[in-house]
């Protein structure tokens, strides 16, 4: 084996051993972003995440939780977003392809700092059950869901959750600052 790839395998696998029991990073479902590129959500380690739960062809709920989050990132400065990342989980895989999350972030102005992630059902139902998110599909191809916005830790632990805004973009933006 190469010197190179053996350095590689061996800081994949100290992160993931470094990882504490309660991280969702220690789900190991591939999942696929909307360059169309897999990863693993242990790649997302290391900065703090904010993340929800979406679909791109919802006119309800889930544009009022990608206007939140990116209410959040204009009241952070340009240092405090390279801390950050901002994910969002399609809830309808099947239909929220790669070329379809792509067009969704360039219509809503997303940038470098956003991660559009698509996997299978059973990836996102694993995902949502670890972060006590709730949905159902309805008969009219709706999704019925929690419209939480959750934050993890650096390490992939739950850090905070709420639905909406209460303390305002600003509120959520400080919480983010405190260790």
């Amino acid at each position: 084996m190469k010197p190179w790839l053996l350095l590689i395998w061996l800081a994949a696998f100290n992160l993931q051993a470094a990882l504490p029991g309660d991280s969702v990073y220690q789900l190991d479902a591939p999942w696929q972003d909307s360059r169309g590129e897999r990863l693993q959500l242990r790649e997302l380690a290391g900065k703090k995440q904010l993340l929800g739960f979406i679909y791109t062809d919802c006119a309800t709920a889930c544009p009022v939780i990608v206007s939140n989050l990116q209410a959040v990132q204009k009241v952070l400065t340009p240092a405090q977003q390279a801390e950050l990342g901002f994910v969002l989980v399609s809830l309808t895989p099947g239909r929220d392809t790669p070329k379809v999350l792509r067009h969704f972030a360039e219509h809503r102005g997303l940038d470098e700092h956003w991660t559009l992630l698509s996997g299978t059902d059973d990836n996102v139902r694993e995902l949502a059950m670890a972060l006590n998110i709730q949905y159902l599909s309805q008969a009219d191809g709706e999704i019925s869901h929690s419209n939480a916005i959750t934050v993890l830790d650096e390490q992939g632990r739950l850090l905070v959750q709420q639905v909406g805004l209460p303390e305002g973009a600003q509120g959520l933006a400080e919480q983010l600052s405190t260790p």
